[in-house]
C-alpha cells in the first residue's frame, strides 16, 4: 500500500510541474498526449506496486525478436 501512495505522490508532483505551463501557453495536444502517456505509466505502475505481476511489452518483444537476433548475430558466446 505505501509504494502506491509514493506513486501516486510522485505523478502528482510530476502533474503538477508539467501541466500548468502547458496549460497557459494553450497546448493542449502536448497536453492529451501528456495525459495519455502518464496515464499508462500510472495503469501499469498500480499493479506492480501492489506486488502483482503485470505484463510487460518489452518481454514479448524479447520473445518476438531474439530468434532473429540468433540468426543475423550467431549464437550467444
Amino acid at each position: 500500500m505505501t509504494g502506491v501512495l509514493v506513486l501516486a505522490a510522485v505523478y502528482t508532483f510530476i502533474f503538477l510541474i508539467d501541466v500548468p505551463p502547458l496549460v497557459l501557453r494553450r497546448a493542449w495536444r502536448e497536453l492529451l498526449a501528456f495525459a495519455i502517456l502518464s496515464l499508462m505509466g500510472l495503469a501499469l505502475g498500480v499493479p506492480w506496486s501492489l506486488g502483482h505481476k503485470i505484463f510487460f511489452p518489452s518481454e514479448a518483444l524479447i520473445k518476438f525478436f531474439e530468434p532473429l537476433a540468433r540468426l543475423v548475430i550467431g549464437p550467444q558466446e
